[in-house]
């Protein structure tokens, strides 16, 4: 049986469209499912905020103010960052901590706490760190993140220049993203680049 040449130009020309639809599925799937349901990522968004960030209390109510947004991506990203002005913009002050137990410290703890006239640390910094971490159950002061040692920013609530000396009261506990914005002289630069944005910026459905 001999097949009419219009009709196999017609399928191979059907064949040849149908190829780039099956090579970008996904994309094309993602482009006309742009719309989707919102409820997913932020009911994930609220948890992650709760679970890991518990000492912010971050408002959210926020998403009427979005509703107008079709476009999901666009909408996510605007919670997103909702989210992170809140985290970057609530107000802390430091304030004396905790001490710990009189056993608990070393034999060069008191003279080490005075105040250094050349400014720097003391020789046992280091493990005064970490025993403030220890202290705060390695979390952050600010904002109650969870970090490991090695991320932890220690930061003292009365400066050296102000006769603040290095006794563990006055050693505070912050995760990075809390140091940078307590240090911070721009908020508006600084929350753009937390890691905080980062993580949430992962969970939108690109």
């Amino acid at each position: 049986m001999i097949l009419d040449i219009t009709f196999i130009i017609f399928g191979c020309l059907i064949i040849v469209s149908i190829i780039p639809l099956y090579i970008y599925r996904k994309e094309i799937y993602k482009k006309f499912n742009r719309k989707g349901d919102i409820k997913t990522f932020f009911n994930d968004t609220k948890n992650y905020l709760i679970s890991n960030y518990p000492k912010i209390p971050f408002n959210f109510d926020i998403l009427k103010k979005f509703e107008d947004e079709k476009d999901i991506k666009i909408k996510e990203t605007l919670i997103a960052e909702e989210f992170v002005k809140q985290f970057t913009y609530f107000e802390y002050e430091l304030n004396t901590q905790n001490s710990v137990p009189h056993e608990k410290l070393w034999s060069s703890y008191d003279q080490n706490s005075k105040l250094l006239k050349d400014n720097k640390f003391p020789t046992d910094w280091a493990q005064r760190k970490k025993t403030a971490w220890m202290r705060d159950d390695g979390r952050c002061n600010r904002c109650g993140l969870k970090i490991n040692l090695a991320n932890t920013s220690a930061l003292l609530v009365k400066q050296m220049k102000d006769g603040g000396g290095f006794n563990l009261e006055n050693i505070v506990i912050l995760c990075h993203d809390c140091s940078r914005i307590i240090k911070s002289s721009n908020l508006e630069k600084t929350r753009k680049d937390l890691n905080i944005l980062d993580k949430l910026i992962k969970k939108i459905h690109f």
